[in-house]
Protein backbone atom coordinates (compact mmCIF):
# COMPACT_ATOMS: atom_id res chain seq x y z
CA UNK A 1 0.00 0.00 0.00
CA UNK A 2 1.36 3.41 -0.98
CA UNK A 3 2.15 5.71 1.93
CA UNK A 4 1.23 3.10 4.51
CA UNK A 5 2.86 2.97 7.95
CA UNK A 6 4.45 -0.36 7.03
CA UNK A 7 6.25 1.33 4.09
CA UNK A 8 7.37 4.76 5.34
CA UNK A 9 9.92 5.10 2.54
CA UNK A 10 7.11 5.18 -0.06
CA UNK A 11 5.46 8.57 -0.24
CA UNK A 12 1.79 9.02 -0.95
CA UNK A 13 0.73 10.35 -4.35
CA UNK A 14 0.13 13.96 -3.16
CA UNK A 15 3.65 14.04 -1.71
CA UNK A 16 5.17 12.86 -4.99
CA UNK A 17 3.28 15.48 -7.00
CA UNK A 18 4.23 18.32 -4.68
CA UNK A 19 0.67 18.91 -3.46
CA UNK A 20 1.47 18.18 0.16
CA UNK A 21 1.79 20.94 2.70
CA UNK A 22 5.09 19.45 3.89
CA UNK A 23 8.51 21.05 3.93
CA UNK A 24 9.16 20.36 0.22
CA UNK A 25 6.26 22.44 -1.13
CA UNK A 26 7.10 24.41 -4.28
CA UNK A 27 4.73 27.04 -5.68
CA UNK A 28 4.32 28.26 -9.24
CA UNK A 29 4.47 31.97 -10.06
CA UNK A 30 0.69 31.97 -10.51
CA UNK A 31 0.14 30.35 -7.10
CA UNK A 32 2.34 32.98 -5.44
CA UNK A 33 0.52 35.75 -7.32
CA UNK A 34 -2.88 34.38 -6.30
CA UNK A 35 -1.81 34.00 -2.69
CA UNK A 36 -0.50 37.59 -2.46
CA UNK A 37 -3.21 39.12 -4.70
CA UNK A 38 -0.69 40.55 -7.17
CA UNK A 39 -0.02 39.92 -10.85
CA UNK A 40 2.33 37.30 -12.28
CA UNK A 41 4.44 40.15 -13.65
CA UNK A 42 4.96 41.51 -10.14
CA UNK A 43 6.12 38.12 -8.85
CA UNK A 44 8.49 37.71 -11.81
CA UNK A 45 9.82 41.23 -11.21
CA UNK A 46 10.62 40.27 -7.60
CA UNK A 47 12.37 37.12 -8.85
CA UNK A 48 14.45 39.01 -11.45
CA UNK A 49 15.36 41.67 -8.85
CA UNK A 50 16.58 38.85 -6.53
CA UNK A 51 14.08 39.86 -3.87
CA UNK A 52 12.26 36.53 -4.06
CA UNK A 53 14.33 33.36 -4.41
CA UNK A 54 13.12 30.94 -7.05
CA UNK A 55 14.34 28.00 -9.11
CA UNK A 56 14.06 27.86 -12.89
CA UNK A 57 12.85 24.35 -13.75
CA UNK A 58 12.40 24.92 -17.48
CA UNK A 59 13.57 22.17 -19.81
CA UNK A 60 13.80 24.74 -22.62
CA UNK A 61 17.16 25.90 -21.28
CA UNK A 62 18.68 22.60 -22.37
CA UNK A 63 17.33 23.03 -25.90
CA UNK A 64 18.78 26.49 -26.42
CA UNK A 65 15.50 28.35 -25.99
CA UNK A 66 14.84 30.51 -23.00
CA UNK A 67 11.42 30.56 -21.41
CA UNK A 68 11.80 30.38 -17.65
CA UNK A 69 9.44 28.31 -15.57
CA UNK A 70 9.92 29.47 -11.99
CA UNK A 71 9.12 27.59 -8.79
CA UNK A 72 9.21 29.27 -5.40
CA UNK A 73 9.79 27.22 -2.28
CA UNK A 74 7.23 27.95 0.42
CA UNK A 75 10.03 28.81 2.86
CA UNK A 76 11.53 31.35 0.41
CA UNK A 77 8.09 32.96 0.17
CA UNK A 78 7.86 33.14 3.97
CA UNK A 79 11.35 34.72 4.16
CA UNK A 80 10.37 37.25 1.49
CA UNK A 81 7.21 38.20 3.36
CA UNK A 82 8.96 38.39 6.73
CA UNK A 83 11.63 40.66 5.28
CA UNK A 84 8.90 42.99 4.02
CA UNK A 85 6.66 42.79 7.08
CA UNK A 86 9.33 43.32 9.69
CA UNK A 87 10.87 46.42 8.15
CA UNK A 88 10.11 49.54 10.13
CA UNK A 89 8.65 52.30 8.00
CA UNK A 90 11.31 54.58 6.62
CA UNK A 91 11.28 58.03 8.19
CA UNK A 92 9.88 60.79 6.05
CA UNK A 93 12.61 62.92 4.55
CA UNK A 94 12.25 66.64 5.20
CA UNK A 95 11.88 68.74 2.07
CA UNK A 96 15.09 70.30 0.80
CA UNK A 97 15.11 74.04 1.38
CA UNK A 98 17.35 76.21 -0.69
CA UNK A 99 19.50 78.73 1.08
CA UNK A 100 18.51 82.30 0.51
CA UNK A 101 21.21 84.57 -0.94
CA UNK A 102 20.01 87.33 1.33
CA UNK A 103 18.90 89.98 -1.17
CA UNK A 104 16.20 89.38 -3.69
CA UNK A 105 16.21 91.92 -6.48
CA UNK A 106 13.03 92.68 -8.33
CA UNK A 107 12.95 94.11 -11.81
CA UNK A 108 10.72 97.16 -12.20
Amino acid sequence: MVGSPSHPEIKSAPDQLGHASGSDRWLTVQEVADRLHVSRDTVERWIHASQLRAANVSAALRRGRYRPSWRVHHQALEEFLNARLNKPPSPAKPPIRRQSTGVTEFIK
